[in-house]
């Protein structure tokens, strides 16, 4: 509508069903048809992700449960094929005994099947879940045996990981039925 008139102008541009944006003049800078994109196409909006970001983006909570399950199975496979150097870990029980073997192994496993869990895609969320609570029973028991270490902070950026898998949604390669 037209200042104080009340009669509508009408649009020169072809009515084709492309939805035209009505985008207000800038001043001191040349109309928007010359510096802008071509009518009826919108520029996307600030915070939304084009093009190679849109694919990183979609592949990214893929990619870290990926990551999360491979430092598993690292540590999975030598907490299986080395024990003995595991069992200072373990709390509450002599390094040296036989149980802590023994509790090494069975955390060995089953950090071997959230570690498979995870990069085969079978219930990945599930898997990151537990796996942030195995983290977090690691992590407090280095810093019981320890004390606070690079160890820990590393324990720490893996718990986070784990807990960022948890709650993405999204995930890509996942065995379903």
């Amino acid at each position: 509508m037209t200042p104080g008139t009340g009669h509508r102008l009408e649009d020169p541009a072809p009515q084709r069903g492309d939805r035209i944006t009505a985008r207000p003049m800038r001043v001191g800078r040349a109309a928007p048809e010359a510096d802008g994109p071509a009518r009826g196409v919108r520029a996307p909006a600030s915070g939304q992700a084009t093009g190679a970001i849109s694919a990183v983006a979609v592949w990214t909570p893929t990619v870290a449960r990926m990551l999360l399950g491979l430092v598993l199975a690292w540590f999975g496979y030598h907490e299986l094929a080395s024990p003995g150097r595991w069992t200072g870990y373990v709390p509450v029980v002599s390094a040296t005994s036989h149980l802590a073997e023994i509790l090494v192994l069975a955390h060995g496993w089953f950090v071997l099947v959230l570690a498979t869990a995870l990069i085969t895609g079978i219930v990945p969320r599930l898997a990151a879940a537990l796996s942030s609570l195995l983290v977090l029973e690691m992590v407090l028991s280095v810093t019981a045996s320890v004390g606070f270490s690079p160890a820990v902070l590393t324990g720490i950026g893996i718990f986070c990981l784990a807990v960022a898998v948890a709650g993405a949604q999204g995930q890509r390669l996942l065995l379903r039925r």
